[in-house]
C-alpha cells in the first residue's frame, strides 16, 4: 500500500492543502500516523499564515488504480477502524516504535487471554485466588514473543503430572488435621523432541509443561518470575543444545507458546477449554532427577542396603546429603538476591542431576516449580520498554532501599526458608533410615512431629528422635560438628538469617 498524500486543513480559514509523501508504508505505520492525525503539522497556511494541522489520511493508491478518483472518507473510516485494532492488540497505546513480528503475536495472545477471561467461570479463572485473565495478559505481553509454535515439537513421553488438592476443616469436632475432598490436575509433563527446521541443526530433546487451562495463571506466573531470575534466550536452538551448566541454579526456560491441550490434558482437564487454550512452557532437557526419589534409588557401589562396605557408603552417603542441602541453599540464596520468594519449597521442586553418591563434588542442584512464586521489581512494571526511566530511577536511587521485616516479600522468603526445615529433615531421616523412607519420615509427617506435637520445641523433638532405633545414623549425622546439623534446623525454623549465611554452616561444607 502507498500513501501518496494527506490532506491538511488550517484551523483559522478552514483552507485544505495536500502534502505529498514519497515513501511506501504498511498497514501498521498508516495507523501510526492515523493516531498522529491530532498533532500540529510543520506547514504555515497561505492565506492567514496559521499552521496547518493534519485532520485525514487520503489518496491511497495501488497498483492498477490509474488515476480513478480515491473517497477520502471511507478511506479514512477504513483506516480508523484498523487503528483501533491495534491499539487494543497493543499493551501501551503511545507507544511510538513500530512493534517486531514477537511484540505483535504477544499482543495477539494478550488479548486472547484477555477476551477469555469473560468467558471462563469465577472457580475456573482463578484457581489460586492470585492471578486473573488480565493478569495472564499482561504477563504475555510484559515477556514478549515465546519464540516457539506447535508444530515444532514432537511429544515423546508422559513424564509426570501436578495436582492441587482441596483441603476442607472436618466438621466432626473429634477428627485431628483437615479432610482432603477434591483433586484436579494442573500440569502434565512431556519430554519431547524439537525441530528449528534450520540446516545443520538436529532435533533436540526438551522438555514441555502443559498448564490446564484452570492453572494458566499458574504458568503465567512461573514464565514472568524465571524470565525475571534469567531471561528467555533469543538463540532457542542453541541453548537447548549447550551443555548442563550449574549457572543459573534454576530449571532453564527458553520460552513458551500456546496451542489446544494435548489428548492427556484433555481427559484429565475438568474445564472447558476457552480460546487459546493451554499455555506450554518450554524447558532445557537436563535429565535433572527430583530429590524426592533420591532416597528410593540404588546405588551402583551396593550402598548400605547391600552391605557392601557399609563404612564408605556411609561417609560417601553423608556427604552426599550435605553437598545437597549446600547446593539447595545457594540455589535459593540466588532467588532471594534477585527479590524472588519460590513460595512452594518441597522436595519435588529440588533436582539432582545425579543420585551416585560417590560424585557428590559434582552434583548440581536447581529448582523448579515457581507457580506460586513472588517477586519485588525495584523498577515498576508500568515501565516495560522505557529503558531511560529505569536508568534515571538507578541514578537518583543509586542502592536498593531495604525492604521491612513484614513486606510480603520478605515473610514469603522466611516461609522459603521454614518449609526447606521440612526438606532437610525428610531429606536426612529418610536416607539414613534403617528402614530406608517411610511414612514417618516424610517432610509433612517430620514437620507436623515438630510443630503440633513438640510445639517448636527443638530440645524435645530431638530427646524423642534419640529414642527411635532407626534413626541412630541420622542422630550422628546431625550431632556432628557440635550439633550443627541441628543448629541449621534451628535457623531454617527461626527464618532470621538468609539463605546465603547458612551456606556457610559447618554442616554445608564439603
Amino acid at each position: 500500500m502507498t500513501l501518496a498524500g494527506v490532506t491538511e486543513t488550517c484551523v483559522s480559514c478552514s483552507s485544505h492543502r495536500q502534502v505529498p509523501i514519497r515513501r511506501a508504508w504498511n498497514t501498521r505505520q498508516l495507523c501510526r500516523i492515523q493516531r498522529r492525525c491530532r498533532q500540529w503539522g510543520g506547514a504555515s497556511c497561505t492565506r492567514c499564515h496559521r499552521r496547518f494541522r493534519t485532520c485525514r489520511q487520503a489518496l491511497e493508491s495501488s497498483e492498477g488504480s490509474g488515476d480513478e478518483p480515491v473517497d477520502i472518507d471511507q478511506l479514512a473510516k477504513r483506516l480508523s477502524q484498523e487503528a483501533e485494532k491495534v491499539r487494543q492488540q497493543q499493551s501501551q497505546d503511545n507507544q511510538t516504535t513500530e512493534p517486531t513480528e514477537g511484540e505483535d503475536l504477544a499482543a495477539e495472545l494478550a488479548q486472547t487471554m484477555r477476551d477469555a477471561g469473560a468467558q471462563r467461570p469465577a472457580e475456573v479463572s482463578s484457581p489460586f485466588g492470585y492471578e486473573n485473565a488480565a493478569r495472564e495478559a499482561d504477563i504475555l505481553a510484559e515477556v514478549g514473543e515465546g519464540g516457539f509454535a506447535a508444530q515444532e515439537f514432537e511429544l515423546l513421553e508422559q513424564i509426570g503430572q501436578l495436582s492441587w488438592v482441596t483441603e476442607t476443616q472436618s466438621e466432626n469436632p473429634m477428627s485431628l488435621g483437615q479432610q482432603r475432598t477434591a483433586q484436579q490436575t494442573a500440569i502434565v509433563a512431556f519430554t519431547a523432541r524439537y525441530y528449528s527446521n534450520l540446516p545443520f541443526q538436529d532435533p533436540q530433546p526438551t522438555l514441555l509443561k502443559e498448564y490446564l487451562p484452570g492453572a494458566r495463571s499458574l504458568g503465567c506466573n512461573e514464565l514472568q518470575l524465571l524470565n525475571h531470575l534469567h531471561p528467555l534466550p533469543e538463540q532457542k536452538w542453541r541453548a537447548a543444545y549447550a551443555p548442563l551448566s550449574s549457572d543459573p541454579p534454576i530449571v532453564p526456560l527458553l520460552g513458551y507458546f500456546m496451542a489446544g491441550q494435548s489428548e492427556v490434558g484433555a481427559k484429565v482437564s475438568n474445564s472447558k477449554s476457552p480460546p487459546g487454550g493451554a499455555l506450554w512452557l518450554v524447558y532445557k532437557w537436563e535429565a535433572l532427577r527430583p530429590l524426592s526419589e533420591y532416597a528410593y534409588a540404588s546405588q551402583s557401589s551396593g550402598g548400605i542396603l547391600f552391605g557392601t562396605n557399609e563404612e564408605a557408603a556411609l561417609r560417601s552417603r553423608c556427604r552426599m546429603l550435605r553437598s545437597i542441602m549446600r547446593g539447595t541453599l545457594q540455589a535459593l540464596a540466588f532467588c532471594h538476591s534477585r527479590s524472588v520468594a519460590h513460595g512452594s519449597m518441597g522436595s519435588g521442586s529440588v533436582l539432582l542431576s545425579t543420585y551416585d553418591d560417590r560424585r557428590a563434588n559434582d552434583l548440581i542442584v536447581k529448582l523448579d516449580n515457581f507457580g506460586f512464586g513472588r517477586a519485588h521489581y525495584a523498577c515498576s512494571l508500568d515501565l516495560k520498554g522505557d529503558d531511560d526511566s529505569c536508568e534515571q530511577s538507578a541514578a537518583l536511587f543509586p542502592g536498593p532501599k531495604p525492604l521491612d521485616e513484614d513486606h510480603p516479600l520478605m515473610l514469603a522468603q522466611k516461609e522459603d526458608l521454614q518449609a526447606l526445615r521440612g526438606v532437610f529433615l525428610e531429606l536426612v531421616f529418610s536416607a539414613l533410615g534403617s528402614e530406608g523412607p517411610s511414612e514417618s519420615t516424610s517432610g509433612p509427617a517430620l514437620q507436623r512431629l515438630l510443630v503440633d506435637v513438640f510445639s517448636g520445641n527443638m530440645d524435645e523433638f530431638r530427646k524423642y528422635c534419640e529414642q527411635e532405633p532407626d534413626w541412630q545414623e541420622a542422630m550422628l549425622l546431625l550431632d556432628q560438628w557440635n550439633g550443627a546439623g541441628w543448629n541449621l534446623i534451628r535457623d531454617l525454623a527461626a527464618g532470621a538469617m538468609s539463605a546465603s549465611a547458612l551456606v556457610d554452616n559447618h554442616f554445608c561444607r564439603v
